[in-house]
């Protein structure tokens, strides 16, 4: 018998008996072949198995093949001949997929044995919600603890606009029907393609639903795209303006997309400060926009005149 799950979401119609569909899980993997074994021994490990599993191997130059032998009779695996970065091989295996739902692992993580069955009884349940996902726990060399937690964060109201502000969709369980009129994700986008492609569904009136239980095993290594701080703050300061140039913004939208690119520019400029590589130029870019705060329009305003002042200022020692 299925247990209940607890959920956080909007407002909306449970449906009940719940409306049967097909899950599949996609795994995607680049350079990530010692870790792949774990990944499908997690997802074959689940208390409801997916009806597919997809791996999509990214032009990896290590032996994916190999690595996902001993899975062969139970998944599909799908070759890249050319890298396409996390875009380009998750839309390559959600499209080789026929599942009505798909469930996105990366190939360096794993999944708690109830994900699949939790998120399928959230998706089965409430047809309204296009986006479901859980929370997540650290594991791995590089973990480091935490209190902050996505259930304690999650946007029940209002969540067309909270998504112009931030990702709070990890690893989500997608409705893969919407995903393709949304457009799938930016393949030109190295970092973010979620994120910017989250938005489109949004704007296209989705809604997503939260299990507030870490059923999701995020593995922290010194590999990882993740690991590189300023391609991840460059590449949220580009996905924050394609997110403020989208057309479908109405003017609240736009307010907000605003003030988030001012913060994704401003947080990739500070860190360029700290490392000694901000230009003049960039600080007066920066203070054309008037929804900066008075401590953050004075630093610009130094750095504008001098850069390694601004830097010595900021990185001063304080107390006594």
């Amino acid at each position: 018998m299925t247990r209940d799950w607890p959920v956080l979401a909007p407002t909306g119609t449970w449906i009940l008996p719940p409306r049967p569909l097909t899950v599949g899980v996609v795994v995607t993997a680049h350079n990530v072949a010692p870790f792949l074994p774990a990944a499908l021994a997690s997802v074959f490990a689940q208390t409801r198995l997916p009806d597919e599993v997809v791996v999509c191997d990214d032009a990896s130059d290590d032996d994916v093949a190999g690595a996902v032998a001993p899975f062969a009779e139970r998944i599909r695996l799908v070759r890249r001949q050319e890298q396409g970065g996390e875009g380009a091989a998750k839309n390559t295996a959600i499209r080789a997929s026929r599942a009505d739902l798909v469930i996105i692992l990366d190939g360096d993580d794993e999944m708690a044995p109830e994900r699949v069955e939790a998120l399928a009884w959230l998706a089965e349940r409430r047809p309204d919600l296009h986006l479901m996902t859980t929370t997540w726990e650290d594991f791995g060399p590089a973990a480091e603890g935490s209190d902050w937690s996505l259930d304690l964060h999650f946007p029940v109201a209002d969540q067309r606009r909270e998504i112009l502000r931030w990702n709070f969709l990890p690893a989500p369980a997608i409705r893969r029907q919407q995903f393709l009129e949304a457009g799938g994700f930016d393949e030109d986008l190295r970092y973010g393609p979620d994120w910017e492609c989250y938005v489109r569904m949004f704007l296209h009136g989705a809604a997503a639903g939260l299990v507030p239980l870490p059923l999701y095993r995020y593995r922290r290594w010194g590999g990882q795209q993740t690991a590189d701080t300023e391609r991840v703050l460059a590449g949220r300061e580009r996905v924050a303006r394609l997110i403020a140039a989208n057309e479908r913004l109405d003017p609240r939208d736009r307010e907000v997309a605003a003030r988030t690119l001012v913060d994704a520019a401003f947080a990739h400029w500070m860190w360029r400060l700290q490392h000694g590589r901000a230009l003049p130029a960039e600080a007066r870019s920066l203070l054309r926009h008037g929804s900066l705060s008075a401590r953050r329009r004075a630093v610009l305003r130094l750095a504008a005149l001098s850069p390694s002042l601004a830097r010595r200022l900021l990185l001063r020692p304080t107390g006594g």
